[in-house]
């Protein structure tokens, strides 16, 4: 494996370093939702969660802390998982310092949690980031990204809910009830699927989300079964308006095709990078990736001038991503070079099973 060069940069506020693999502003209230993913990122097969089967059971109240209808554990009730490769779950608990700092990132932004919230959302940033974070980015990075792509998607409501058009799409003369939800504006059949079936349990339960046992029988499914399309997503509201488990799927889907889907002439999908397929990009591919699915999000903009460029080709995405980008730099200061543009190489032993 190549080797990792270490480069350092200063931020207006403190001095960071990052592993750098070899090879205006607005402010603007977000308009939450329309910024998830676009619909099913392609099929994901035969892994199973290395979980047992349960029946489901009813949903509770979103947000209410302890567990899911599942007895799956969630933002309040997460314990650190000490299967997760010696990672510190702790989160704000056991950094009050790098609480602090994301508590000042999200005192930068127009939209504020409540104060009900705000702890949670602190708690679910430094959480996700020791679970799945880019290794080329030191956490910083990490914290301000998400504090930021939090406000652009759903401005810090974890119920935020919109039904668009693939929310309601016909599957087998059947009408979906999938829509976009919560912080990071996550889809059932897609997001959480994927989640489900792909991502490292024990790293997710670091971030403070222990999905239902009872996903396991429906790991084989499509995106489009009854289970993931049409009675999942109300059966289980609770998990995908977890602040904990709403953070780190849809961070967890941000960084596997920042780390994965840089190739240009072809998508990877998810269960194709889990599988070594993948080709690194960096932090614009997942956020296009996101914003329109792995199909429309695949490539690397190397550059702000290529970032520049999305104006004529994709106006939608350039302002997607210089809104995040722009608060991001507010709450960093200047940064040489800039994290948006460094390449992530491929990472499945952090984010897959």
């Amino acid at each position: 494996m190549s080797a990792l060069r270490v480069l350092g940069y200063a931020t207006a506020t403190t001095a960071v370093a990052f592993a750098l693999f070899a090879g205006c502003s607005s402010s603007d209230p977000p308009a939450p939702g329309g910024e998830s993913e676009a619909g099913s990122d392609g099929p994901i097969t035969t892994t199973t969660p290395d979980v047992g089967v349960a029946p489901d059971g009813s949903p509770k109240p979103p947000n209410d802390g302890g567990t899911t209808e599942d007895g799956a554990t969630t933002e309040d009730g997460a314990a650190p998982d000490p299967d997760a490769g010696g990672l510190d779950c702790t989160g704000a608990a056991g950094d009050p310092a790098g609480a602090a700092t994301v508590s000042g990132y999200i005192d930068t932004l127009v939209s504020q949690p409540s104060a009900a919230i705000r702890p949670q959302a602190i708690d679910a940033i430094l959480r996700t980031c020791e679970a799945f974070g880019p290794a080329v980015w030191p956490r910083e990075p990490c914290w301000a990204f998400l504090a930021a792509a939090i406000s652009k998607e759903s401005g810090y409501n974890p119920t935020v809910t919109v039904r668009d058009a693939y929310a309601t799409r016909n599957v087998g003369g059947k009408q979906a009830n999938d829509p976009v939800v919560g912080l990071l504006q996550v889809r059932f059949s897609s997001t959480v699927h994927e989640v489900s079936v792909l991502a490292s349990k024990a790293r997710l339960t670091c971030a403070g989300c222990t999905l239902p046992a009872s996903f396991a029988a429906h790991a084989a499914e499509s995106g489009n079964s009854d289970f993931w399309a049409v009675n999942g997503p109300t059966q289980h509201m609770s998990v995908m308006t977890s602040v904990a488990c709403n953070v780190a799927m849809g961070a967890w889907f941000y960084f596997v095709n920042a780390s994965g889907n840089g190739k240009a002439a072809a998508v990877t999908y998810p269960n194709q990078y889990c599988n070594g397929l993948g080709t690194g990009g960096n932090i614009i591919t997942g956020l296009l990736s996101h914003l329109k699915g792995s199909e429309g999000g695949r490539g690397f903009i190397a550059n702000q001038s290529a970032l520049n460029g999305l104006q004529a080709t994709d106006p939608g995405g350039y302002g997607y991503v210089t809104q995040i980008k722009s608060w991001f730099d507010v709450m960093l200061g200047p940064v040489a070079p800039h994290p948006f543009f460094v390449r992530m190489p491929p990472d499945p032993a952090v984010h897959c099973e």
